[in-house]
């Protein structure tokens, strides 16, 4: 599972009862790559789409994601910084390469007057559409991320 900030592992799912008394399944998760190995969180199977995670992104969506990478976009629009994060807040991937690929073309456009926060953007959504890519693909992080940034 995954946010628009972290990637998750499911590492067991479990019955228990909810507040109700009613039998109710949940996932146990931890964050991937990070230092808090020994934390975990559990959510309601039923209540993943309501909390803003989503499941990974598909294997066979990936070859699309480099697809749409590729394509060219209307340079013209414009974002401001609310709009962005709002944006990224729906952690839908498509969305988010919208986002990144606007940002990008943009900077090209600005040159040395591109904000410094937009750059930590870019830095952030590579960092994350990769790390989510090369879990699901099982290639390294750094080879998936490097070829984001060629497509780009």
């Amino acid at each position: 599972m995954t946010d628009f900030e972290n990637i998750y592992q499911i590492f067991d799912k479990k019955i228990k009862k909810d507040y109700r008394g009613i039998d109710c399944e949940y996932f146990l998760y931890r964050p991937l790559n990070t230092d808090q190995k020994s934390a975990s969180f559990s959510i309601p199977v039923d209540n993943i789409q309501k909390s803003g995670l989503r499941y990974l992104i598909h294997p066979q969506d990936i070859k699309e994601i480099y697809k749409y990478l590729q394509k060219p976009i209307d340079t013209t629009a414009i974002f401001d910084f609310k709009t962005i994060k709002e944006i990224l807040y729906l952690n839908d991937p498509n969305k988010t390469i919208y986002v990144l690929k606007q940002l990008c073309a943009n900077k090209v456009v600005t040159a040395e007057k591109f904000s410094q926060n937009y750059q930590e953007i870019i830095n952030k959504i590579v960092y994350h559409l990769s790390a989510e890519i090369a879990f699901v693909t099982k290639k390294t992080h750094e080879s998936v991320e490097k070829k984001i940034r060629s497509l780009l």
